[in-house]
């Protein structure tokens, strides 16, 4: 005899529902339960955001951290290394990165700031690879991580303003601890954004016009690059 629940519902309709599910998207599931600014997520808050029973959600844990896709750290689990080598592996982020990177060091030299690479993952905006700043080394790195996503975000999720309509291609945003952030599209094929370019810092040092500025030329010698690498200069 099936049970129902006070709703009417069969208590059994949530193991018939994990049967359905392959354990590959029970676990990937898993891994797309992590926020941009999660650090450790406990196990409960895991089975909570996917649905997944808790004993399901343990034997899951133990072959990602098995094959190094999760870690276990002193407050919960958190993303691995390798989720990292392989988002790494990708061709397009390869080149993005490559093509990036000079424009990142020149970008930290210039402002005195952090300077990160991001793209939009879903949701989720996705750190590429950043220059870090000497000046914020006693600040926490998720610290600048969070506000520097936010940023982020809002640029890669917005319709890319005219500059010939006077649009402001850049956004600022402030941050704990005195940070502040300044993102800007970087401009694939299309026209739209293929990544951010954010500067972060503290708002007592970092002027975020000037920031805004040095950080919207390196996008568009990215953007250039990325378009005709055998005719642009690096960066």
């Amino acid at each position: 005899m099936t049970n129902l629940s006070p709703a009417g519902r069969s208590t059994e309709e949530p193991q018939a529902e994990e049967g359905r599910r392959s354990k590959l998207t029970r676990g990937l599931t898993l891994l797309n339960a992590f926020r941009p600014q999660d650090n450790e997520v406990q196990l409960s808050e895991l089975a909570r955001r996917t649905g997944l029973p808790k004993p399901t959600v343990h034997r899951l844990i133990k072959e990602l951290v098995d094959q190094g896709f999760l870690e276990r750290g002193r407050r919960g689990l958190r993303l691995g290394h390798t989720l990292f080598l392989l988002g790494s592996r990708a061709p397009q982020h390869q080149l993005l990165r490559r093509t990036a990177l000079p424009c990142l060091h020149r970008l930290n030299e210039a402002t005195g700031g952090s300077a990160y690479l991001s793209f939009a993952d879903g949701p989720n905006v996705v750190h590429l690879d950043a220059v870090h700043s000497p000046s914020l080394q006693t600040m926490r790195r998720t610290d600048h991580g969070s506000v520097c996503a936010s940023a982020a975000r809002q640029v890669l999720s917005s319709p890319v303003p005219s500059e010939r309509a006077g649009g402001r291609q850049y956004t600022t945003v402030p941050g704990a601890r005195g940070l502040v952030a300044v993102s800007t599209p970087v401009l694939g094929g299309a026209g739209t954004p293929a990544a951010a370019l954010t500067v972060v810092g503290v708002m007592t040092h970092l002027r975020p016009e000037i920031a805004a500025r040095h950080a919207q030329g390196a996008a568009r010698s990215i953007s250039r690059q990325l378009q005709e690498p055998w005719e642009q200069p690096p960066c």
